[in-house]
């Protein structure tokens, strides 16, 4: 199983050293971030592929027309930053929603 990451230098480096294979990229270039991802998704080379949190929403559009078609490899793993509480939070509403009671994390 063959994992990529993909992201900034800082996050990529990061899981170069666990054995991902790393693709930085400028997290600004709206078309460098299409490009790149979408050649990894083609490629079939990959397993799984990591994303920094802060790029789900710019990817949507392409992972959307994603799970219209068959297939659905490779994975996509967005994984929160320090400092991000976006889906933590979103996790614990959709939890305590489900409960029926207020969970604090």
């Amino acid at each position: 199983m063959r994992v990529a990451a993909l992201g900034d230098d800082v996050f990529v480096s990061v899981w170069k050293l666990i054995g991902a294979d790393g693709y930085a990229i400028d997290p600004r270039s709206e078309s460098d971030l299409r490009e790149k991802l979408g050649s990894l998704l083609k490629s079939g080379e990959y397993s799984a592929i990591i994303l920094p949190e802060k790029l789900l929403d710019r990817v949507s559009e392409l992972i959307e027309g994603r799970a219209a078609g068959e297939r659905l490899r490779p994975l996509l793993v967005f994984v929160p930053e320090p400092g991000s509480r976006k889906r933590i939070e979103d996790l614990r509403r959709k939890i305590s929603m489900a409960l029926g009671v207020e969970i604090e994390i």
